[in-house]
């Protein structure tokens, strides 16, 4: 029998969610980020890459 994989939890939002933060993030800056928005704008791609992980099913 083989061992059952680790369940990550469900993120609290969805991709399409997050692509917008991010999208907006870029509209407001006007394609150039300051510091901080810097550090959000890489919040934002964990959030993304976690949702990702998320929403991949295992194949058979």
């Amino acid at each position: 029998m083989s061992p059952t994989p680790d369940q990550s939890p469900a993120p609290e939002r969805s991709l399409a969610e997050i692509n917008g933060d991010i999208r907006c993030l870029f509209a407001r800056a006007e394609g150039r980020l300051s510091d901080a928005e810097r550090v959000r704008h890489a919040t934002l791609l964990g959030e993304w890459a976690a949702a990702i992980r998320a929403s991949v099913v295992p194949a058979a």
